[in-house]
């Protein structure tokens, strides 16, 4: 009966991203707060949270989505800009205060009001995600309209330079700072164990992504990076000048482009790309914040967890309202079998108001035919260039963090998107092709600061590519070939 519900729904692949349930479980909540958080008259009534970490929503909604936004233009835009820094903001406040207190010793009330406090903010916060996605498709084809006519390459290369980020995410701040332990390194220098360990201090979350807090990166692998990077003959000084010219680049080709075709200040194509910078830069920043909140607050589900029996890797395969549940009862609220199914397999799906967790191998199987909705599968793989660049590599298709040791140097990372976590990675790999992405995504800007070819948006990459493919990645036509298939055993 719920099958045939769900299959009703005009379901529409938005994104993939492969997080844990308690950070599902906020977002698919969230939306009750949607209109006080950003100021649209927009709520969801459907969404999908499937196991293999593609989301879900009703193709109507979605579509009124992008008609708000695109009535609204530029004032529109700004606002919910304004709305998304106050509320990340203010999430990111309370993580920094949670992270300070010992949970040891709160008592139960103490716990459930700390607990209380982090999940409201959560649930403002989480509101940012799924618009982000649509903001930027309407942000990009408002400045491509007011562009002078050419070729569509011409005019992406001029979107790329418009919309760089000037500010810096954390995972440039990362890059500096892994180069400098690099550095070090090299150096033989006493100071290099201080440095992995004030690194780590700062970027260790960066690993454990979607509330995976397991995988927070540990000294082996910055040790691992280490012995990569210096294999790819890299030179650290040499990167850092490069991160320092790259900022003073991209403002010198800007001025240039306005100056070309005489694009004063007060036009609105200026102000589109100033405002297409701050998204570029607040898309990324949003996320790290909502990762890293959740990071900072972990021992908090600790503890609430330990006080009920419950391991610590436990915690993330519960919705934030049964552990809320559990901090007030201190009982464990699914019994050990529903545990392991949801190890096994789970989605979160959300009907109106009928929300329901569905765990186990079976539900796999059959929501295998949804799942398969999001693409239509072809041979052709064709998309945006976010880098220029022709190379020739073996495919390495990336899906989790636990797959980027699949890549080996001059390997082509395809994956459904980019993420930090995924840096390690990056640097072996000569070429990124990407399922998702417009000109503000994290793969277009971290192409651009490797100057790796890149080409982003082909819907299908990540289904029609196999592990030990051999591909040409001409990132000049935005085109990705089969040059040899795998061989057979």
């Amino acid at each position: 009966m719920f099958l045939n519900k769900i299959k009703k729904i005009d379901w529409q692949y938005l994104v993939n991203r492969n997080q844990a349930l308690l950070f599902n479980s906020i977002t698919g909540r969230c939306y009750q707060y949607f209109k006080k958080a950003t100021g649209l008259s927009w709520r969801p009534d459907f969404k999908f949270f499937l196991g293999n970490g593609d989301h879900m929503y009703s193709a109507r909604e979605l579509n009124n989505l992008h008609s708000l936004f695109k009535r609204g233009g530029i004032k529109l835009l700004v606002g919910f800009l304004h709305g998304l820094v106050f509320n990340i903001q203010a999430f990111d406040k309370i993580s920094c205060k949670i992270e300070e207190i010992d949970c040891l010793h709160l008592n139960k009330a103490q716990l459930v009001k700390l607990l209380d406090d982090f999940v409201t903010h959560a649930l403002y916060a989480h509101n940012f995600l799924v618009p982000m996605t649509t903001a930027d498709k309407v942000l990009t084809d408002m400045i491509l309209d007011l562009l002078p006519r050419a070729t569509d390459q011409q005019q992406q290369e001029w979107l790329a330079i418009l919309t760089f980020p000037i500010k810096e995410n954390e995972h440039t701040k990362e890059e500096r700072s892994f180069l400098k332990v690099a550095r070090a390194y090299q150096a033989k220098s006493q100071k290099f164990d201080k440095l992995i360990e004030t690194h780590l201090q700062k970027f260790a979350w960066i690993g454990a992504r979607g509330y995976w807090w397991r995988k927070a990166w540990k000294k082996t692998n910055i040790q691992n990076r280490l012995v990569s990077f210096f294999a790819q003959n890299k030179d650290p000084n040499t990167e850092l000048r490069h991160l320092r010219q790259l900022k003073r680049e991209q403002v010198r080709l800007a001025k240039e482009i306005f100056q070309e075709f005489n694009i004063k200040q007060s036009s609105s194509l200026y102000q589109l790309s100033r405002l297409a910078k701050e998204y570029a830069y607040r898309r990324t920043w949003r996320t790290d914040v909502l990762y890293r909140s959740g990071y900072r607050a972990r021992e908090l589900f600790y503890e609430i967890g330990r006080r009920a029996g419950l391991k610590e890797d436990d915690i993330v395969y519960l919705t934030f309202d049964e552990v809320l549940g559990m901090a007030k009862t201190k009982k464990a609220p699914i019994s050990l079998e529903e545990l392991i199914r949801r190890k096994e397999y789970l989605a979160y799906v959300a009907l109106k108001n009928q929300i329901l967790v569905l765990s186990g191998k079976e539900w796999q199987e059959k929501l295998k035919t949804i799942s398969a909705q999001r693409a239509n599968v072809s041979s052709k793989i064709k998309g945006r260039v976010a880098f220029p660049g022709k190379v020739q590599g073996i495919v390495k298709v990336i899906y989790t963090s636990d797959d980027i040791k699949k890549v080996k140097l001059g390997d082509i990372l395809v994956a459904a998107m980019t993420f930090p976590n995924f840096m390690p990675a990056l640097e072996r790999a000569v070429a990124f092709v990407t399922d998702e992405g417009g000109i503000l995504c994290h793969a277009a800007i971290i192409s651009r600061e490797m100057r790796k070819p890149c080409i982003i948006g082909t819907k299908i990459a990540t289904k029609v590519l196999q592990d030990g493919q051999t591909v040409e990645v001409d990132a000049d036509n935005g085109m990705v070939k089969v040059i040899k298939q795998i061989a057979e055993s």
